[in-house]
């Protein structure tokens, strides 16, 4: 399990084991980081973890979050790394092996996931929250970025079929349906999807909480929210 060794004045005065899904940074009491300074905004910043991946992300704050001394809005957290929030710092200490380093071309940015412009809003969730799902999982499916230069955003998967690929060049589909989201190849594509490193069958394939999608040079972990 993956941990913050916490410091104040440089001396340490807390462990914090790093739990799955999100934990709050702030100075309000009653968040899973509690860090009790006024140089710390109440809701300062969160910390998301999915597998052996963290992400920290600032939630707008008065003094800002850093990594390493450099001043950061999302960041995925790597052994060792230096989280500075107002007169506190956190160590980053992974328990994982190493882990995969993002390459120049594995650039989500080239990925199409949902559609330009159409990013989720909270209104359109509400709006798709009674199609697709069945009964028996009420559960809204997501999946996370972990590899690229988008790694840490999480995209909500409100839309009844969801396009997987580059610009101009599908390469997959996530479909909401009643036993859950299947993930499908696209015919006539030569960047068709895996699936825990194995390649998808032209049926398709029921995704798992935790299942790894490689797509596109981009690399995505689906989980029921």
């Amino acid at each position: 399990m993956s941990k913050f060794i916490v410091k104040f004045n440089n001396e340490v005065v807390d462990h914090i084991d790093i739990a799955q899904g999100d934990m709050k940074v702030g100075r309000r009491p009653g968040l899973e980081i509690h860090l009790d300074n006024l140089a710390v905004s109440g809701e300062h910043a969160n910390v998301f973890t999915i597998g052996e991946d963290s992400f920290i992300e600032d939630l707008g704050s008065t003094n800002g979050t850093l990594i390493n001394n450099k001043k950061i809005t999302k960041h995925h957290l790597r052994n060792g790394d230096s989280v500075v929030i107002g007169k506190h710092e956190l160590i980053y200490v992974s328990d994982s092996a190493d882990a995969d380093e993002p390459s120049p071309e594995n650039d989500f940015a080239k990925t199409v996931i949902i559609g330009p412009g159409s990013m989720p809003s909270p209104a359109a969730e509400s709006a798709a929250s009674g199609k697709g799902a069945s009964d028996k999982d009420a559960r809204k499916g997501a999946v996370f970025v972990l590899s690229g230069a988008n790694s840490g955003k999480r995209i909500d998967l409100i839309k009844q079929v969801t396009s997987l690929g580059r610009t101009g060049k599908k390469a997959g589909t996530i479909t909401v349906g009643s036993e859950g989201y299947t993930l499908a190849p696209v015919s006539g594509s030569n960047e068709n999807p895996t699936l825990n490193g194995r390649q998808v069958p032209a049926s398709g394939a029921l995704l798992k909480n935790g299942d790894i999608i490689e797509v596109a040079g981009t690399r995505l972990q689906f989980y029921y929210k």
